[in-house]
Order: structure tokens, then C-alpha cells, then sequence
């Protein structure tokens, strides 16, 4: 998937994977503070950062290569699309409205009402589709048919259709899971062998360790869309947990705890005696 760094761009174009992606003129500071003004990222634009081709003017963009041969224009698709000189990005006017519309939200609500809003446990959901169903059973009426029939045959249960009904919950993601989401490049990996994944659905985040020895992984960190998270030398689970508030800090503070644990000592010892539990 492309990583733009504008916040949740790339879920919203999950389904466009041809973007075209433009570094940020880092080597340009006048430039790069340009960039900064416009693009909707709170913190500070860094070399390796990229914003995709839907926040720049399509006359911006040089797409294609032109040759004038016997004075006719020829024109060839470019294999990597690049930026004409001094181009700065441009923040649509429907990306503004959400931006102002949220911006409206937050201050109407406070936080905890926000959370509240977003965020329902899975008891509070199971607890509503249950009403739900039961309501739907009481409301069941049993037509008479037009021919006569002994009453005594018919046999109906509300508690027995109560149990056929089926009850799927359908779980909601911890609201602080997309703030993470789309902030997870902000967490400092231990290493160069670190790597972040991020599934397009957005139901999880992985970190993983690269051994260049066995050229497979060797330790990761997974969290899931609920925060529950949980760490693992090979496939030795070392530790559960649900994160808590401060979670770029949370998160690279694990890693660094996973970095550190040797892979022999977690043969020798176990998982409880190298974590201090």
C-alpha cells in the first residue's frame, strides 16, 4: 500500500494503489515550510515522508515525457511521475470541510463524551443486539389459517424461538487505535532490521525483527484494533497486554524491551524471568 503522510489519506484511497508518491523537499528548507503550511500534519515533515498525488494540481505533475520528432509532439508515459519545480501541495476544500467539521466536533464535545460516542464495549453492543432480537420475537404474530384445525396441535415458545435467534456482535475498534494508526511511522524502531506493517483493513499493527541469519522473522510485536496486544521470540509468546494512554511512547518502549531479549536466554530462562514478571 502507498504511505501518504497526510492523516488517513491512505485509507481513503485504499482502493487507487497506482498513486503517484513525492518526496518532500527536504534539501529546499523555503520549500519544505511551504509544504508544512498546507499539508495537515501537526508535526515536522521528515526526510522520508511522502505525500501522494492527490494533494497536488494534476498541471503540477509531469506525467509523461515529450519529443518533438519531425515537428510532431510525441508524448511516452513516464515510468515514475515527477513534480514540475517550486509545485506545493494542495489541501482540496471537501479535506477542509472534514477537517473544520471535526474541528467543530472536538470542541462541542469533551473528550470522555467523544470516547463515549465512538466507542462501546463489547457487553454495552452484545447487550443491545439482545433487546434487539427479543423485541423482534415479541412482535411475531401467528396468522390464523382460513381452514379450521384443532388449537391444541399448535405449540409455540417464545423462549424456545428466543434461542434460535442468532446474536452476531459485531465488535468496535478502541477509538485511540486509528490515532495510532495513522501516527505508528512517529514510534522509533530499536534497529534498522525493524519493520512496521499495517493492514489496509485497519484491524491491526505489526512490528517484526529481520534475522539476516535465518532470513525470517524473529521477534514481533502485534496490537490489534482493540489495543490488546502481544509480543513473541519465534514462536514463544513472551508477553499479553492492553495498551494504555501515551501509546507511541507505550509501543517503543516494548520494542525496546523485545529488542533486548536474546534469544538464548529465552531458551534457558522463559518468558516471565526476562520480563521481570
Amino acid at each position: 500500500m502507498r504511505n501518504c503522510v497526510v492523516p488517513k489519506c491512505d485509507y481513503k484511497n485504499k482502493h487507487n494503489p497506482k498513486r503517484a508518491m513525492f518526496n518532500v523537499p527536504i534539501k529546499d528548507p523555503d520549500l519544505l515550510k511551504q509544504w508544512q503550511a498546507v499539508l495537515p500534519v501537526r508535526r515536522p515533515l521528515k526526510e522520508f515522508d511522502r505525500v501522494c498525488d492527490q494533494h497536488f494540481r494534476e498541471e503540477d505533475i509531469l506525467r509523461y515525457w515529450e519529443h518533438t520528432i519531425n515537428g510532431t509532439v510525441e508524448r511516452m508515459e513516464r515510468h515514475k511521475p515527477a513534480l514540475k519545480p517550486n509545485s506545493v501541495p494542495v489541501f482540496g476544500q471537501t479535506e477542509e470541510e472534514d477537517e473544520e467539521e471535526q474541528r467543530r466536533v472536538e470542541t462541542v464535545e469533551t473528550p470522555r463524551k467523544r470516547k463515549e460516542r465512538n466507542y462501546r464495549s463489547p457487553e454495552k453492543v452484545r447487550k443491545m443486539k439482545l433487546t434487539e432480537d427479543q423485541q423482534a420475537v415479541e412482535n411475531l404474530t401467528i396468522a390464523e389459517p382460513t381452514q379450521a384445525f384443532d388449537s391444541s396441535t399448535v405449540h409455540l415458545s417464545i423462549e424456545n424461538l428466543e434461542e434460535s435467534v442468532p446474536v452476531q456482535v459485531e465488535q468496535l475498534s478502541h477509538p485511540d487505535f486509528d490515532t495510532l494508526y495513522d501516527e505508528v511511522y512517529e514510534v522509533e524502531l530499536p534497529s534498522t532490521l525493524w519493520g512496521i506493517h499495517r493492514d489496509v483493513q485497519r484491524t491491526f499493527i505489526a512490528f517484526t525483527e529481520f534475522s539476516k541469519q535465518t532470513m525470517n522473522v524473529r521477534k514481533y510485536l502485534f496490537i490489534d484494533r482493540y489495543l490488546q496486544y502481544r509480543m513473541a521470540v519465534g514462536q514463544r509468546v513472551m508477553k499479553r497486554g492492553t495498551l494504555s494512554s501515551g501509546l507511541i511512547e507505550s509501543v517503543t518502549e516494548l520494542l525496546s524491551k523485545l529488542d533486548e531479549i536474546k534469544i538464548r536466554k529465552v531458551i534457558i530462562k522463559g518468558s516471565s524471568s526476562i520480563l521481570g514478571q
